[in-house]
């Protein structure tokens, strides 16, 4: 029997790095850090190389049983270094974890749309 552990089971494939998982009343509680490589300049599409500083996400994501799943995931803020581009920092996005404005993970707004075209409910009104 292979056992899975929580990036396994929560970020197949994904660049995160789990650092604690606390549980606390029926709520899962993981910290996280993204190990992506820097990301690219939503505006000019050019690739980050000074990192501006760090801040945490807070994330529903998919719950495990029956406790609610909390991810806290620590991204970073990049500078734009192209002078002809509008945009001075940006916040990168985790591929297949984080969208900009999103407060649910990737996996979740899935789940969510899955069910949502099972029960036969118009998409739009759950994404």
């Amino acid at each position: 029997m292979v056992s899975k552990t929580v990036e396994d089971v929560l970020f197949p494939g994904i660049d995160v790095r789990v650092e604690e998982v606390s549980d606390s009343s029926g709520t899962l509680v993981v910290e996280a850090v993204s190990t992506a490589r820097p990301g690219r300049c939503p505006n000019c599409r050019k690739q980050a190389r000074r990192i501006h500083s760090t801040y945490q996400r807070t994330l529903d994501e998919r719950p495990l049983g029956s406790r609610r799943v909390i991810i806290r995931l620590r991204v970073r803020r990049y500078f734009c270094d192209r002078r002809s581009c509008s945009r001075t920092t940006f916040v990168e996005q985790v591929p297949g974890q984080s969208t900009r404005y999103r407060r649910s993970s990737a996996g979740l707004a899935g789940w969510l749309r899955s069910i949502a075209i099972e029960l036969g409910g118009r998409l739009s009104a759950y994404t």
